[in-house]
């Protein structure tokens, strides 16, 4: 090998290396990349913040580099805020492309939500996967949306919060329910009236017919000055069952006690689905005052107490 040739294998060695070498100090993910978790770049963020919060992320090396690659893109004044899903490690060029194409890769969990579900048994939905979801937050705050909830499928980012599922819950509410306002309206009750009543109709009635005849004698009993006397407003306070139930449980003063307070409860006791809101809102009038639902889950109807009380030795 000549000289020349000894010293050009040289250099393309040598320059090797560096290029090797400058890659990692500036290119590479660093070892702690979080790799699993999401980042936020906030609305307004400059080309310095962004990239200085990504360096303390441990996202990219060199915030420098970052920038500059950032301009060369195009996204010195157009960097995307938002959340940011890192589902596997990336160099600096692919997260800068992301930040200014706002490439968020923010993963969706479908997540179902049954009618009759209680904020409680929501927040139970979301499990470790939503890692930002803090379910005594939801809990808490969801109480004062109780009935709004709307129980639907949802494709929900692993970003979610308790506040933003609220949100996202309660605006499909007001979406799927719209079509119902001129029918509230002229039914001669409160929205807030309806959803606490089909809330109510969702824990006691399983078809549509049910829920409608139910629906009227609800309503009855209200308009009679009659208690509803519903266990599923007690099981709301107190989380047993029917068959649970003591003469301590009827007896506790509380005003979802719709035993001992006539009227309907002072809030929705779940969040009820389409068919439980337009049967509160449309009921079956009939001459029934009194309802149980049988060992074998049928629905059992009488117009005195003494037939009530002759369906409850038959059919409990």
């Amino acid at each position: 090998m000549d000289i020349q040739r000894f010293k050009t294998v040289h250099y393309l060695a040598a320059l090797g290396l560096f290029l090797f070498f400058f890659y990692i100090a500036v290119s590479a993910p660093p070892r702690s990349y979080p790799v699993g978790s999401i980042i936020s770049i906030r609305e307004g963020a400059g080309l310095f913040e962004v990239a200085n919060t990504l360096k303390q992320d441990q996202v990219i090396r060199n915030a420098a580099w970052f920038r500059m690659v950032a301009v060369l893109l195009g996204g010195e004044k157009n960097l995307q805020a938002g959340d940011y899903y890192l589902p596997y490690t990336q160099n600096v060029y692919a997260i800068a492309r992301r930040t200014v194409k706002g490439d968020h890769q923010i993963k969706t969990i479908k997540v179902t939500i049954p009618e009759g579900y209680t904020a409680r048994k929501i927040a139970e939905l979301f499990d470790t996967r939503f890692s930002l979801f803090n379910k005594s937050e939801f809990t808490s705050l969801a109480r004062q949306k109780e009935g709004y909830l709307f129980p639907d499928t949802y494709f929900i980012g692993v970003n979610a919060s308790a506040t933003s599922t609220i949100k996202l819950l309660t605006d499909n509410f007001q979406k799927r329910t719209f079509p119902l306002t001129g029918d509230i309206a002229a039914s001669g009750h409160s929205e807030e009236e309806i959803i606490t009543m089909a809330s109510i109709i969702e824990s006691e009635a399983d078809t549509q017919a049910d829920r409608a005849i139910v629906s009227g004698i609800l309503w009855k009993r209200i308009a009679e000055g009659i208690p509803l006397q519903v266990d599923a407003s007690l099981t709301y306070i107190n989380g047993k069952t029917s068959a649970q139930m003591t003469q301590g449980d009827l007896a506790f003063d509380s005003p979802y006690n719709t035993y001992l307070y006539k009227g309907l409860p002072p809030t929705p006791i779940s969040n009820p689905g389409l068919e439980s809101i337009e049967a509160a809102i449309h009921p079956t009038s009939t001459q029934y005052l009194y309802f149980l639902t049988g060992k074998d889950g049928k629905m059992y109807y009488a117009k005195t107490f003494d037939e009530h009380k002759a369906n409850i030795q038959k059919h409990l």
